[in-house]
């Protein structure tokens, strides 16, 4: 009986420190890509593309639904960063539970405009592209559709999902240069 209430004891303080170190404040660093891609969450959004501590410098990028507090993103960099990520005790139902700012800007590097990116223009039958005064990104990004634009109209039209292949031509225009 003992060695039961010992066990559980010693339990309880393992489980109650791992829970008071889960609420500590974290730092991180974090890869922020030259351009932003697009997701679907309680809404439409343009996500940042972010590598964080041992996947930076891989080739695999996530979406990133959340803001980074003091963070001016500016297309046409990748940003290498350092974060404070801290837990967020009563979170908005459709908000995240993390709360993430920066701490430091370590680097950026300047892409060259011809490097080309793909962005999904339309997941699962939800478009992102928007018609209000030409192509664009969720009244956001501008598009240049080149000589696309009667593809991207089609593809828009009869499929599920669309990405473009783009270049860049300003901070707030792109050109595409392809289509799947």
């Amino acid at each position: 009986m003992i060695k039961r209430v010992l066990f559980l004891l010693t339990v309880g303080i393992l489980l109650s420190c791992s829970n008071d170190n889960e609420n500590q404040p974290q730092t991180i660093d974090m890869r922020i890509n030259h351009y932003q891609n697009t997701g679907i969450g309680e809404g439409l959004f343009l996500t940042l593309l972010v590598q964080e501590n041992s996947k930076i410098g891989s080739d695999s990028w996530t979406k990133f639904y959340n803001s980074i507090e003091g963070f001016n993103y500016q297309p046409g960099l990748i940003y290498d960063i350092r974060v404070m990520v801290e837990q967020i005790d009563n979170p908005p139902a459709d908000g995240s539970s993390l709360k993430y700012t920066l701490r430091e800007i370590k680097s950026t590097q300047e892409v060259n405009y011809e490097t080309p990116f793909d962005i999904d223009l339309k997941i699962n039958g939800q478009s992102f592209i928007t018609t209000t005064s030409g192509y664009e990104i969720l009244n956001q990004i501008e598009i240049d559709c080149n000589n696309l634009c009667d593809e991207l109209d089609t593809k828009l039209q009869n499929q599920d999902v669309v990405v473009g292949t783009f270049k860049r031509l300003q901070s707030t225009e792109i050109q595409l240069i392809g289509l799947e």
